[in-house]
């Protein structure tokens, strides 16, 4: 080659261009990939990671001090302080048990708390009783049970569950069938009553003499009702009223609508609407996996109020505790 001048065209290596087929294929792989990790977060491989903070102000620690003050006296009264979503201290019977607890985000990879919990779980405070209905990721968050107070006895509703629980160090887990009974005082008790869910659940229904409390989970509608109010007879109904549905599915959690249906039901003096504080984190589940009823904690309060107007209905805020009033 003579001294400056260029090589030939000729002699340069060919650019590869990426055809149709290629940009079909890695637009494929693409999908596939992001197919594969949304099936990975739904199953719970992204749960749990971060805190979702706590409300800015002091009302749970004065819902606590007023717990406090009365647990000394001869008839504590019966009580709820709504956390957050599903999660609420009762007292009943002087007592301190939480309700399925869910304080880390996002749980399946694709819910998030629409507003922080009034206390983080290493502010809780004392505990005698866990209550988890089933093992979903917003009502069973290990992360924030290894924060809390380990003397109390979880009770759960499968023996699978259980043993991961007692992973987490908690010296007493039991499981409770349907209508099987547990002592928890000289004169306080849980009853595990029948739910349905889309997995396995269990309500509860804890009673003293100063009144008694259902908290129903994550159920819809369905056929024992009736018995829960004839052989338990709860003052106090804790609800949920969201309406989950998975798209093209059937209805999953009760919609405020059939929440008043079950508060007829139930005869209850005081009720409580639970599980309507989460909102969608991922917006493709949101657009094409699943859906819930925005402002339905406010939608059941209205149907309670034009419904049943002489049943008190709470739509409690964070931290604020709500007293069962003396017959």
């Amino acid at each position: 080659m003579r001294s400056g001048s260029t090589p030939a065209l000729s002699q340069r290596p060919p650019r590869r261009r990426i055809g149709r087929r290629g940009l079909l294929g890695g637009a494929a792989a693409l999908a596939a990939l992001s197919g594969l990790l949304e099936v990975e977060s739904l199953r719970g491989l992204f749960d749990h990671r971060a805190s979702a903070g706590k409300v800015k102000d002091d009302r749970y620690r004065a819902s606590l001090a007023e717990l406090e003050r009365e647990e000394h006296e001869p008839q504590p009264r019966t009580s709820v302080v709504h956390i957050g979503h599903s999660t609420h201290l009762l007292s009943v019977g002087g007592l301190r048990l939480l309700t399925d607890p869910w304080f880390f985000d996002p749980a399946f990879g694709a819910l998030a708390h629409e507003r922080p919990p009034a206390a983080a779980p290493s502010e809780l405070g004392p505990l005698d009783v866990v209550l988890v209905t089933h093992d979903h990721a917003d009502h069973a968050d290990p992360r924030a049970m290894d924060q809390m107070d380990k003397r109390a006895l979880v009770i759960v509703s499968t023996a699978a569950h259980a043993a991961r629980i007692r992973q987490l160090g908690f010296a007493e887990v039991s499981v409770l069938a349907p209508w099987e009974e547990r002592k928890l005082a000289a004169t306080t008790t849980v009853t595990a009553v029948p739910a349905q869910h889309d997995i396995y659940e269990v309500g509860f229904v804890v009673s003293a003499p100063g009144g008694s409390v259902y908290f129903a989970g994550d159920t819809r509608l369905h056929p024992d009702l009736p018995a829960i109010a004839e052989r338990l007879a709860p003052d106090v109904a804790i609800l949920p009223v969201d309406g989950t549905r998975l798209a093209g599915g059937a209805l999953h959690v009760m919609t405020p609508d059939d929440a008043v249906i079950a508060a007829r039901t139930l005869k209850s003096r005081l009720v409580v609407p639970s599980h309507a504080e989460a909102v969608f984190s991922d917006r493709f589940v949101e657009a094409f996996l699943a859906s819930t009823i925005a402002h339905a904690p406010a939608r059941f309060g209205e149907a309670m109020a034009r419904s049943m107007p002489r049943v008190r209905c709470m739509v409690p805020g964070s931290g604020q505790r709500i007293v069962l009033e003396t017959s």
